[in-house]
């Protein structure tokens, strides 16, 4: 600050008062900084989708019958039963998603970029770098997908359920 010129000691003068109405407004919010106010944040939905996590799982599960029951209009009670059991985990267990080699954190990212590729809403340095990762990103992904998740995005997709439903099914599906 003492070898600063006038223009680069007005720089820093400018930062540090942003920095001061930026502590100002955090505080008002009962936080000290954008990072602090994030964790609180973050803490406070943890615990609000503890207690709902039955109402998403139960939620998820009604999704993902009418979707069997829409494709698959003859399958009988059993049948129906057996297929919500072997793609929905049972309460309190995580849910191992089959015929996938990623992780779920990773398959919700690549669940993302596909969905906001088909929506044209993925910013173009965002395409240039997958183009460039792997030029056939968007059918690698797809052969990624288990048939579940595939089923939900297409959903999605194809405006058959809403943004909230998707990624509470989504997420849901995937454990996190």
């Amino acid at each position: 600050m003492n070898r600063a010129d006038e223009a680069e000691f007005e720089v820093i003068r400018k930062a540090c008062d942003r920095r001061l109405r930026d502590r100002g407004a955090f505080s008002a919010l009962g936080s000290t900084s954008s990072t602090a106010m994030a964790r609180k944040m973050a803490e406070e939905v943890q615990t609000m989708m503890g207690g709902s996590m039955e109402a998403v799982r139960g939620m998820t599960r009604d999704f993902v019958e009418d979707l069997i029951r829409k494709n698959a209009p003859d399958i009988d009670e059993e049948e129906l039963a057996r297929a919500l059991d072997s793609l929905l985990p049972p309460e309190g267990e995580k849910h191992d998603l089959p015929a996938s080699p990623f992780p779920p954190e990773m398959l919700l990212s690549m669940a993302r970029d596909f969905v906001s590729y088909s929506e044209g809403s993925m910013a173009p340095s965002r395409q240039k770098e997958l183009w460039d990762e792997m030029p056939r990103w968007q059918d690698e992904y797809w052969s990624a997908f288990p048939a579940e998740l595939k089923a939900i995005i297409k959903a999605y997709i194809e405006a058959k359920i809403n943004a909230e439903t998707f990624t509470t099914a989504l997420l849901t599906m995937l454990g996190l």
